[in-house]
């Protein structure tokens, strides 16, 4: 008994830590996007030697592709978290 009880709550530790990798995963990919936005608008800006324009035009671009970034793999974390938790009350059941 004592060694089925460790194993379920291991098995709900990691469910806990992959549902907090979520927000760290959207952050990343927000910051990543805008690295990226600022990189090119600089190298735009320094080669048609203008000031901040290009910068801050792609960084307001990139701001919906990070929005839609991070809610499709939102989406995509939590259907495997909610397919996870779905196999785990079959197996319980059986």
């Amino acid at each position: 008994m004592g060694m089925d009880n460790l194993k379920d709550k291991n098995d709900r530790g990691q469910k806990h830590m992959r549902t907090a990798w979520i927000p760290i995963q959207a952050g990343c990919l927000t910051l990543t996007l805008a690295a990226v936005a600022i990189l090119v608008g600089l190298w735009l800006d320094t080669q048609l030697d203008t000031t901040p324009q290009w910068m801050l035009i792609l960084l307001i671009a990139s701001a919906p592709f990070a929005f839609f970034g991070v809610i499709l793999l939102t989406r995509r974390a939590l259907r495997k978290l909610q397919d996870e938790m779905k196999m785990d009350k079959n197996d319980e059941e059986t």
